[in-house]
């Protein structure tokens, strides 16, 4: 017995590295060529991590028309993936093949992680299962198939339930909550969990006091104040205030909770009413297991901590999405993307209280669990194999064929290697030649053509047109007609304006 009880925590400890290492490996596969995907974002971690090594400042590649330079600071995003991606960079790695590593490495530890919680609440099947779960979610696949912050954030987040769970060190956790801050500012609120945490845990008054000031003050030196450094430079808190439509968040949120709950069938109402469904047989699974006497999650247990840990977590999470959604920024998606931590700490809890509650179901109660839970993972399952497949199918973003193979690439590396780009987009500009760019002006009235034709007058300037109008830039073909701008080329991509001498 006391050798079994000895051999228990190495097991888990295999069975988390195992599953780790399987999601290390999926992620470096599914981020090969024509892999990792890349959108605008992807633009702001890499450029600020090469800006760090070769500048020694977090900058990103662009800036607005009338700065003078054509970088500038990284305000919209948290400095922490940037500069997890610039330590490998500065040993001599391409920057999108950092990021991968970072994801890869993030990926190892989130899922070892949830093995570990899972296993050691609720044995290793438990752990099996948590390990199934997040290998088999869409959502944290895609995730972790584009160059994004979330990978990383996935794992702090991780860490942060662990300790919680685990470890009555206030300051642990109150710093993966800080350090998840810095990797997404949607994480900053989770200092706020730690300290709720600490603060209702055992113990006086004044000892609840304590903990709770140990968990406050990774979040008070380090992600609050570079959030609110962003916010108060970047003008963010002078567009405060409520707007209360909130049908379109409502029906975003619907599709999401449909698309987790019913994987792989198309929206509609047939995956809504499987959706209900599998919350209805959840809740009905939970009445069971809390009408028995053996095997529940007893108060006090380390099975109802996690649940009560990961529902604190994705609830100051949650409230903070929403409150930004509704007062700050109405166009935060409440997608898979922004909402996938939430899915990260639920699958977590799900599977550890499956674990726990096995003994208390009924043979009924069992089969009816198994079942749900199978089906559930197919679906899963079928469901990344298809978006991976979609991703991969010729590239995702701005690392697709088109972009890719385009010959606007090569013409600006050559025809327009020393002119000045202005675009509607960006991140074109970067992931196309590496080389920073400016926006455009946000209107074609008098004034801002005449200021903008004063900023370009003497310069060799391009205007690069990128497809579709971006707000809330004016369209650039209007622009450059207006300006009396030559067209210069144009490619499947984009078309380019400017006052160069047409080739």
């Amino acid at each position: 017995m006391a050798l079994n009880s000895t051999l228990m925590p190495v097991r888990r400890s295999v069975l988390a590295a195992l599953f780790g290492a399987i999601a290390c490996f999926g992620v470096v596969t599914i981020t090969e060529p024509p892999g990792p995907g890349l959108d605008p974002d992807s633009m702001s971690y890499l450029g600020a991590a090469d800006a760090l090594v070769h500048r020694g400042a977090l900058r990103i590649p662009v800036s607005s028309w009338s700065d003078a330079d054509s970088t500038s600071p990284l305000l919209h995003f948290p400095p922490g993936f940037s500069l997890a991606i610039s330590v490998p960079v500065a040993l001599g790695v391409d920057p999108e093949q950092a990021a991968r590593g970072v994801e890869a490495v993030a990926a190892f530890a989130t899922v070892a992680l949830a093995v570990w919680i899972a296993a050691a609440i609720a044995g290793p099947a438990a752990g099996a299962l948590a390990g199934v779960a997040l290998l088999a979610a869409p959502a944290l696949a895609l995730d972790h198939a584009r160059i994004l912050s979330e990978p990383l954030c996935f794992a702090l987040l991780a860490a942060m339930l662990a300790l919680m769970v685990f470890s009555d060190r206030p300051f642990l956790y109150g710093l993966a909550a800080a350090a998840a801050g810095l990797v997404r500012y949607a994480a900053v609120p989770t200092g706020g969990a730690a300290v709720l945490w600490a603060f209702g845990r055992h113990g006086d008054l004044r000892e609840r006091l304590r903990r709770a000031a140990l968990a406050a003050i990774p979040s008070a030196l380090l992600s609050g104040p570079v959030m609110l450094r962003s916010v108060l430079e970047s003008g963010a808190g002078r567009g405060i205030k409520p707007r209360l439509d909130l049908g379109p968040m409502a029906r975003e949120l619907g599709l999401t909770l449909e698309a987790w709950l019913a994987p792989a069938m198309p929206a509609g109402i047939g995956a809504a009413l499987v959706a209900v469904l599998v919350t209805g047989a959840g809740i009905a699974l939970l009445r069971d297991a809390a009408s028995g006497r053996a095997g529940r999650p007893q108060p006090g247990s380390p099975a109802r901590a996690l649940m009560a840990a990961a529902a604190l977590v994705a609830a100051c999470y949650a409230a903070f999405v929403f409150v930004s959604r509704v007062f700050v920024f109405d166009n935060i998606p409440f997608d898979d993307r922004m909402l996938s931590p939430v899915m990260l700490l639920v699958l977590i809890a799900v599977a550890a209280t499956f674990g726990a509650c096995w003994r208390a179901w009924s043979v009924r109660g069992r089969g009816a669990a198994a079942a749900l839970a199978v089906l559930w993972l197919a679906a899963s399952a079928w469901g990344t194999v298809r978006a991976i497949g979609d991703a991969r199918d010729g590239g995702w973003g701005y690392a697709s064929d088109e972009w890719r193979d385009s010959r606007l690439g090569p013409w600006l590396a050559a025809e327009g290697r020393s002119a000045e780009i202005f675009s509607n987009d960006p991140a074109a500009v970067w992931f196309l030649v590496h080389r920073p760019s400016r926006d455009l002006p946000e209107a074609l009235d008098s004034a801002a053509l005449d200021d903008f034709a004063q900023v370009i007058a003497g310069r060799r300037a391009l205007v690069l047109s990128f497809g579709q109008d971006y707000e809330p830039m004016a369209p650039p073909d209007s622009l450059a007609r207006r300006l009396g701008l030559k067209p210069l080329a144009s490619f499947g991509v984009g078309k380019v304006w400017g006052n160069l001498p047409r080739q």
